[in-house]
């Protein structure tokens, strides 16, 4: 005879995935870059708000996540990530359920690595024709010579292709997009990357290739319109 305990199955206990938690600002471009990856591969994120992101990042807890004191930063699961392009090449390497943005293959993936490093320098420029919108001070020529060059290499490096690494749209294509979209919000400095042909078509092309990414792009342009209007709000106040 059976003890009744021999009738019961075991029932299968319900594991949770820790959240990865990303610190964000909806204005960042680099924090656009992440939230754009994630949701392309199905990735839920737990967005914590950073705001003043000298004081919030310069915590002893924030300042062991990420000694960098920048964002965003992720941590996954005991794992803490800086720098956006290492964030998103670890997203999908680790859960997209293909390699499409970012190859396994070495031959491929250098080119997506190549592009990558590109636009760091790239960003890091943009950044320096960008900032006098936020901090009021003169615009340098040399900054501006400096964007502009780059977008004549980028416009180079889309001549007779569809994306900037391989067949298919990759995490380079979506870190370049959101670094040109940050020039839109300083008129002043006479830069408009739609002016190179091959870089127009392939925003449209970046853009319009899902509802995620474009949604992603909207929130970030609100946001740093937003952003601006509260730093002028700010100045006007001194």
């Amino acid at each position: 005879m059976l003890l009744q305990s021999e009738h019961v199955k075991e029932q299968p206990q319900k594991t949770t995935m820790t959240p990865l938690i990303l610190y964000n600002h909806d204005a960042s471009p680099p924090c656009c870059l992440v939230r754009i990856v994630a949701d392309e591969i199905g990735v839920d994120l737990e967005k914590v708000l950073v705001v003043d992101i000298e004081k919030e990042m310069g915590t002893p807890e924030r300042l062991q996540i990420n000694p960098q004191r920048t964002i965003p930063a992720l941590v996954d699961n005991g794992l803490n990530i800086a720098e956006s392009r290492a964030i998103v090449t670890y997203l999908v390497s680790k859960y997209a359920k293909d390699d499409s943005l970012y190859p396994k293959d070495l031959e491929k993936r250098v080119l997506v690595d190549q592009r990558l490093y590109f636009d760091q320098d790239f960003y890091n420029a943009i950044m320096k024709v960008i900032g006098p919108t936020f901090s009021g001070k003169p615009l340098s020529q040399s900054d501006v010579d400096k964007v502009n060059n780059g977008l004549e290499i980028l416009n180079r490096m889309l001549e007779g292709k569809q994306w900037l690494a391989g067949d298919n749209i990759t995490v380079a294509d979506y870190a370049t997009v959101v670094s040109l979209a940050s020039l839109e919000f300083n008129t002043k400095c006479g830069i408009n990357p739609t002016k190179h042909a091959n870089i127009a078509q392939w925003i449209s092309r970046v853009e319009g290739s899902s509802a995620k990414v474009k949604e992603n792009m909207k929130v970030f342009r609100e946001a740093i319109k937003m952003y601006i209007e509260y730093l002028k709000n700010q100045m006007s106040q001194k």
